[in-house]
């Protein structure tokens, strides 16, 4: 026997439901076509096996079933969410939507980044999947956004930066794009590795490894990146103000065509 809401019920909570054991994608819904979907089922999928969730659900399926909610709502411009909660040896699929945050006058104006007194564990293995467990971020984000902020800038235990809250970050030196290794404690976001595809595609010198917030304060240029804003300029970062986003606009670009 269970209670829930003032009501005695014999319905079994999930482990979903109880311990947050899930996986979600926020998928962007533009012109009424979701984008890199076979991205996030990708993602969807690894992630289910970290977390013993039994997700075999074929792509088709899965395309077939956020193309049919698009559809029935006639959804366009918006953020759609799936999200899948572990119920014994399957799982429960929740999907919900809401509209883009993001304006023009973010994009002209750009995003400002606060250091976040929360450190990434490189160890945990919830830090390389897109886990329901998601308070920290929130707390994150929401304290930054309280000081004045638009996003969290996250380090690790060794003072390595990680990402955002809700954005991985890149950072622009002397002409080379670069990024934190995923081994320094971050997600690996969709939007994250189609830039990554860019700068290869396009001869655009990068790297990925690991940096030190002294080596971002100095950077040329900053941008942050997310499935939903795409590519983000940032103007400050603390108390650091950033002039320069010739470079950005370039990669912006490419995905604007």
């Amino acid at each position: 026997m269970n209670y829930l809401n003032g009501k005695y019920t014999e319905t079994n909570f999930s482990e979903g439901e109880l311990y947050g054991t899930g996986l979600f994608e926020t998928i962007c819904i533009c012109n009424k076509k979701p984008e890199y979907l076979s991205d996030h089922y990708e993602r969807l999928y690894k992630g289910g096996h970290s977390l013993d969730i039994s997700f075999e659900m074929p792509y088709k399926e899965f395309q077939e079933i956020i193309l049919d909610f698009i559809s029935k709502f006639e959804l366009d411009n918006f953020a759609l969410r799936f999200t899948l909660l572990k119920r014994g040896t399957g799982y429960d699929i929740l999907i919900n939507t809401r509209k883009l945050a993001y304006s023009d006058e973010d994009y002209q104006r750009g995003f400002s980044l606060k250091t976040s007194p929360l450190r990434k564990n490189p160890t945990s293995s919830l830090t390389y999947i897109k886990s329901t467990c998601y308070s920290d971020n929130l707390i994150s984000l929401k304290n930054s956004r309280s000081l004045g902020f638009d996003e969290s800038l996250h380090l690790n235990f060794i003072e390595e930066i990680c990402e955002g809250a809700i954005s991985n970050i890149f950072f622009i030196k002397g002409g080379t794009v670069k990024t934190p290794a995923t081994e320094c404690g971050l997600l690996p976001g969709i939007m994250r590795n189609k830039v990554i595809e860019k700068l290869k595609e396009e001869n655009i010198p990068y790297e990925e490894g690991h940096y030190h917030l002294s080596q971002l304060i100095e950077a040329d240029e900053v941008f942050i990146t997310n499935s939903l804003m795409h590519i983000m300029w940032v103007n400050k970062l603390d108390d650091k103000i950033y002039f320069k986003r010739k470079i950005t606009d370039k990669i912006s670009n490419f995905f604007n065509k």
